[in-house]
């Protein structure tokens, strides 16, 4: 997704700064190829899609390696403190992600990938030596989740702020949907593969194979070439990194498009957390929770076919604002309890927040500068990750309170406030995501 015009690295408007009056762009600096049609397609380069397929590769092994480690946990500690564990776990990824952006930053997010890729690979492999030699310990096993987490967490901006860097402009959408749908295809495939592959070689194998794939990963991101210039060397100091999380969190706070569209991104994941994972089986009963996860799943999925083939370029806020007013009306359409009308409304939802989000994210990535894209899409990482358990936390609470329909109306109440967001926010309901017209 980037170079050589100023609009792929965000060196113009495209912050958002500006809103659509006088001839400039409602898409933060954005605008059509000439005579207004679409760019010409071109395929993606080989480079970018061998990373694809090593990320999905790591997806799958990270899915994996999940159900081995709950089983492991559950047999070494118990239910309750297995749970515990994991809970906790999960804090160090959202404590540092800002700090990943920034370094992503400092150094470049592809020395990043690589660097993380290693570090991964490093503490799976160690980890199946030491289970091996001397048993799968609570103490280990709570340091292995640590260092994944943290890992990710420099893992997850570096990954976005990378992808702009590898294709050209018109392809922002495309390859993120490619890329998103090898990874979601990588967990789905690795959690209805991962009981059978820990029951068949345990957590040692599971996180040899694990590591294996993250040096796969390294290798993928190593090959790949950058269309902009060579990124950044500079040496990382701590007392600088706070600065530099600060200055990221300013320059995403003085932009009003890139401001609403984190703030968008948050509440679309906060509305649709919850009906989306406790409501599987609050709708669904233990019998139609698996009919409208499948739903979901084909949802999502014919979002990312739809964004490969028909990526949305000059009209990808309106799709933006069509559908967060789709998933209103889908958690809306939950409120009947009815299983038919359910299992229509998931695969309608996967649908739009797949479409929803692939364009909120591309437009992040477009609307930021090289410099800070590392820190923006941490910021964005932050919301994205801190919605979902309080969205699980607040379904299980207002069900308690007000019942399943008023609950569901509650969540599409949230859809509709990042609707009004949007749609007050000019730049980002009339934002386009093309190729800017060269002077």
């Amino acid at each position: 997704m980037i170079e050589p015009s100023s609009a792929a690295d965000g060196d113009s408007t495209a912050d958002g700064d500006s809103t659509a009056d006088g001839g400039s762009t409602a898409g933060g600096g954005t605008t059509t190829s000439e005579g207004g049609g679409a760019p010409k397609a071109r395929a993606l380069p080989a480079p970018f899609l061998g990373l694809v397929f090593a990320m999905g590769l790591s997806s799958f092994g990270d899915a994996v390696w999940l159900i081995a480690l709950s089983v492991t946990l559950v047999g070494t500690a118990g239910p309750a403190l297995a749970g515990l564990v994991l809970a906790l776990g999960s804090l160090p990824k959202v404590l540092t992600l800002l700090v990943g952006g920034a370094v992503a930053d400092r150094t470049g997010p592809r020395r990043v990938l690589i660097g993380t890729d290693l570090i991964r690979a490093g503490a799976m492999l160690g980890g199946a030596a030491a289970v091996l030699l001397a048993g799968p310990s609570l103490p280990l096993l709570a340091g292995l989740i640590v260092v994944m987490a943290v890992a990710s967490a420099f893992f997850i901006p570096a990954s976005d702020a990378l992808r702009p860097n590898l294709l050209p402009p018109e392809h922002l959408v495309r390859g993120n949907a490619v890329y998103l749908a090898a990874v979601r295809g990588g967990q789905a495939a690795g959690g209805a593969l991962g009981s059978w592959l820990a029951g068949l070689g345990g957590l040692v194998v599971v996180a040899a194979v694990n590591g294996v794939s993250f040096l796969v990963s390294a290798v993928a991101a190593g090959n790949t070439k950058t269309l902009a210039k060579a990124e950044p060397r500079e040496r990382v100091k701590v007392r600088q990194l706070a600065k530099d999380v600060g200055e990221g969190c300013r320059y995403v706070a003085k932009r009003p498009a890139l401001r609403a569209a984190m703030i968008v991104t948050g509440l679309l994941e906060l509305s649709g957390a919850g009906p989306i994972n406790l409501g599987l089986v609050l709708l669904g009963g233990n019998r139609g929770a698996g009919w409208l996860l499948t739903a979901m799943t084909l949802g999502a999925s014919l979002a990312f076919v739809v964004s490969v083939k028909w990526p949305p370029r000059e009209k990808a806020g309106r799709l933006a604002t069509f559908g967060l007013a789709a998933q209103a009306g889908c958690l809306a359409l939950l409120a009947t309890g009815n299983l038919a009308v359910g299992i229509a409304a998931f695969f309608a939802l996967g649908l739009v927040a797949g479409l929803t989000a692939l364009v909120l994210v591309s437009l992040a990535q477009r609307w930021s500068t090289k410099e800070m894209r590392g820190r923006v899409m941490s910021i964005l990482a932050l919301f994205t990750l801190a919605a979902t358990p309080v969205g699980n936390l607040l379904i299980g609470v207002m069900v308690e309170a007000l019942g399943v329909p008023l609950t569901m109306f509650a969540h599409a109440a949230v859809a509709l406030v990042a609707l009004a967001l949007l749609v007050a926010t000019p730049a980002l309901g009339r934002a386009a995501l093309t190729e800017e017209k060269k002077s």
